[in-house]
């Protein structure tokens, strides 16, 4: 096996795990996880021609239009039977989610697709925002005023209006980290650490 095949197997199971970290799978049509990962894997192999924040925008919304159009939500039947939940297009927030994760680790965790390309998109990557975030964001700050409750509900407008918090919430609190580091910093505070001292019986 030729030494760029068992790079793009390598490429292939980073995006594959970082998806599977989202844990939302579950929430898509059967047959959805092969669709984005190959779209992911299309847009990250582009990752190293970025140079500036409006470029690395610039995907992100197109990979968010494209999962919104082509990923559909799974039919749900309540635990009563007294009602199902109908499949319908995925949300703004949902896709920016599973974007946000997936370079996230590719480019963050990993350094791909080279050191170098890693340090520089650095900068530009958002954070991902989960409810829990995006609970603890309404909360601190009142405006701009927020109604969605849950991922499924962040339309592009609310996602821009989150991303601005978290840099608000950087400036004031934490100073020199990038909101790619905020996300992971405030989903270890709010969900991890939480489950560890539930864990710890003392």
């Amino acid at each position: 096996m030729k030494e760029q095949e068992i790079e793009n197997i390598k490429n292939k199971n980073i995006i594959d795990m970082a998806i599977t970290f989202t844990a939302m799978m579950r929430v898509f049509k059967k047959g959805s996880k092969s669709k984005i990962t190959s779209k992911i894997g299309e847009i990250f192999s582009k990752l190293d021609r970025i140079t500036d924040g409006k470029q690395y925008q610039d995907i992100h919304d197109s990979f968010c239009a494209w999962f919104t159009e082509h990923i559909f939500t799974a039919e749900k039947t309540f635990k009563n039977k007294r009602g199902t939940k109908l499949s319908k297009n995925t949300s703004y927030g949902q896709a920016a989610k599973i974007f946000d994760i997936a370079v996230k680790v590719y480019v963050y965790y990993c350094r791909l697709p080279s050191p170098e390309v890693a340090a520089r998109l650095l900068p530009f990557l958002n954070g991902a925002v989960d409810t829990p975030i995006m609970k603890h964001l309404k909360s601190k700050f009142k405006e701009p005023p927020i109604s969605a409750t849950t991922i499924e509900e962040v339309d592009k407008q609310t996602y821009k209006m989150l991303q601005s918090l978290i840099t608000k919430d950087i400036k004031e609190n934490r100073n020199n980290i990038h909101p790619v580091q905020y996300d992971d910093i405030k989903w270890y505070e709010l969900n991890r650490a939480q489950q560890v001292h539930l864990a710890d019986p003392e």
